[in-house]
């Protein structure tokens, strides 16, 4: 379920993931703190990295199946992600 939420919404995000309230997460961003070190802070780091991953992987499909990156560039990346 927390895959499908927009990667460009992180405070739901962490919302979902660590049962905080999104105003409580967007405090702490709003502070300059980085959405990892924000998940960490509740224990949900594995989690949290698992699911940017998972996103990435997604974003990267549909790139390539609409032809706007070759499957090689995918890989590359994929690659790079996966080294984390």
């Amino acid at each position: 379920m927390l895959c499908n939420v927009d990667s460009g919404n992180t405070t739901l995000l962490l919302s979902m993931l660590t049962g905080v309230e999104e105003s409580e997460i967007e405090e702490l961003l709003i502070t300059g703190l980085p959405p990892w070190t924000v998940a960490a802070k509740y224990g949900k780091y594995e989690e949290y990295k698992e699911l940017i991953k998972t996103n990435y992987v997604q974003r990267l499909q549909t790139l390539v199946d609409e032809n706007k990156l070759s499957a090689n560039a995918a890989n590359e990346m994929y690659n790079r992600i996966n080294s984390y």
